[in-house]
């Protein structure tokens, strides 16, 4: 005998979940293909489930020289604004080095490069509405325009429409660092052309950063002042430009030896997680972290906790802070004859959780280059080049947060076409997936831009039984859903008590409804979802009958 409930959820949101992605890996879905190269990819999401993407682009020149444009991504694969995409800056000479960041919950987004109109490279900026136009006038704005070379810029929302930028600063004969805030309607906060981070003697360079929680930033650097080999420092700024901690910068790491290009991520409680490449062995490269708080104290072991210490190279570090849980570490590792991308799992008292020295998550000729975002649900993502005989391709992996591989061993394909598919960066489709755009050569001409969509399951199409049946004992469709939702329990379930708890993709409960089984209507109308990725769970008395997940998509 079957009983059910019947409720009904009300959203005012349209479902058109499937669209325009081609689901081949071998085809792709293609977003720009002009003449000669598209190239230096960097992506956001668009904060409706969808991306968008910026490139350092060659069309219009004969020579080396680029300009920088960008798309948007829908989240059914269709390209939103211009077919090609839209000009964010074509002045005279050259434009490169691009970076993005939010402009706001609005879909907007801020882009950064190096400009060399002026004869010398500056820093300058736009902003771009979710409709494709530019906000702060043709070409961008000064960030920073000395008569000497600034470059490697770096940008961070500072969550109010704004943004802020670091890079090295050449002003002082070495590269310093600089960073200047702009706000939503592209004015220079901070003093013109930009706070001094750090004016340590020597070098300093490959500035990184992210926001604090409090307004401002914490920038890391690595550090050639003793005159000897580079070490890992950090500064904290406010949101009015003034500096929290030591003059000229704290240390995180000044070991023996080379430690080298760090990388950042929030600790969640307004500090931050710094990472680097380290040889202070003197025989290879490994790779070390450590933990700042909001004061400027280091909370590991001093110069830092060993993330991997594996025989020969490790490089190309990411990071990705997941949460409580703590960080998930990738990186290019050499161990073996061949390189691969490895992972570990630091909680946040730096403790590694996965085997020592990390888990192997490819298993091509070589591999590359890892990217990493969160998976919107506690975990991460992460993709990479990946050789195979013919030339490059794109693979990606998800690890959920305790660091378990979810997909396919070795990866899931997400570009084996002909040629060389490269530099992979992606965003979370808001559904527990991810949006992937790389440079590719298929055409063996020159570097276009395609892109590909995997859902939650590491699968370009979700099939028919998840997406409406998650288990033996509960039927539940339409799923994904746009204006109601059943849920059908086997068993004779009639007139007893029957707890509906709703839940985001972090554990946050939403709403607990609760009803008599059989034919009970519930109306949820107050009840605001963005589109995304939900969590049920169904108890009958005190007993955890079943549990699963729903889709609500535009």
């Amino acid at each position: 005998m079957l009983k059910y409930i019947h409720t009904t959820i009300l959203f005012s949101l349209a479902l058109n979940i499937f669209g325009q992605w081609n689901t081949s890996p071998t085809l792709n879905t293609p977003i720009v293909n002009m003449p000669k190269s598209q190239q230096n990819i960097h992506s956001i999401s668009d904060t409706k489930n969808g991306a968008i993407i910026v490139w350092d682009d060659n069309r219009t020149n004969i020579s080396t020289s680029t300009d920088i444009y960008a798309q948007r991504i829908k989240s059914d694969g269709s390209t939103k604004w211009l077919t090609g995409g839209k000009a964010i800056c074509t002045s005279t000479a050259t434009q490169k080095s691009n970076n993005i960041a939010s402009g706001g919950v609005d879909g907007s987004a801020i882009i950064t490069w190096e400009d060399g109109r002026a004869g010398n490279y500056d820093i300058y900026a736009q902003k771009i509405d979710s409709s494709g136009n530019v906000l702060w006038g043709a070409n961008g704005i000064v960030v920073c325009n000395k008569a000497t070379n600034q470059k490697n810029p770096k940008i961070v929302s500072d969550n109010f429409g704004g943004a802020i930028i670091v890079w090295e600063d050449s002003a002082n004969f070495y590269f310093d660092v600089y960073a200047q805030r702009i706000n939503s309607l592209g004015v220079a906060q901070w003093t013109a052309n930009g706070v001094a981070v750090c004016i340590a003697p020597n070098q300093q360079q490959n500035p990184t950063l992210d926001i604090d929680g409090l307004g401002g930033a914490i920038i890391t650097w690595q550090d050639k002042r003793s005159n000897v080999d580079y070490d890992i420092y950090a500064q904290q700024i406010n949101s009015s430009g003034v500096f929290g901690w030591a003059n000229n910068g704290i240390v995180i790491c000044n070991a023996v030896n080379v430690q080298s290009n760090p990388k950042i991520e929030p600790d969640g409680n307004n500090g931050a997680i710094i990472g680097w490449v380290d040889k202070r062995n003197a025989i290879d490269y490994n790779i070390y972290s450590q933990r700042v708080n909001s004061a400027g104290a280091v909370q590991w072991t001093s110069n830092g906790v060993q993330v991997c210490g594996a025989t020969n190279n490790q490089s190309a570090l990411e990071m990705k802070y997941i949460g409580t849980a703590g960080t998930v570490y990738s990186w290019k590792d050499e161990r073996v004859s061949f390189n691969q991308i490895y992972a570990q799992l630091l909680d946040l008292s730096g403790t590694p959780l996965l085997t020592t020295d990390g888990i192997q998550l490819s298993s091509g000729l070589k591999s590359i280059n890892p990217n990493s975002i969160q998976d919107g649900a506690g975990g991460a993502i992460i993709a990479w080049q990946d050789s195979t005989a013919l030339g490059w391709d794109i693979k990606t992996q998800k690890l959920n947060s305790a660091g378990a591989i979810q997909w396919l061993a070795g990866g899931v394909t997400v570009s084996n076409a002909s040629d060389d598919q490269t530099a992979v960066t992606q965003v979370s489709d808001g559904t527990g997936g991810a949006i992937y755009a790389w440079e590719d050569r298929r055409n063996a001409a020159d570097n276009e831009i395609y892109a590909h969509h995997l859902f939650y399951t590491g699968s370009e199409l979700v099939g028919v039984n998840e997406l409406y049946k998650n288990n033996s004992s509960v039927l539940i469709y339409p799923n994904p859903a746009a204006n109601f939702i059943n849920f059908k329990i086997e068993g004779d379930n009639e007139n007893n008590e029957c707890n509906i708890e709703l839940f985001d993709v972090l554990g946050n409960k939403l709403q607990t409804i609760t009803s008599t089984v059989f034919q009970n209507t519930v109306t949820v109308s107050n009840l605001k979802l963005q589109n995304g990725l939900y969590f049920y769970t169904i108890k009958l008395g005190q007993i955890n009958t079943t549990s699963g997940k729903f889709l609500i998509s535009k």
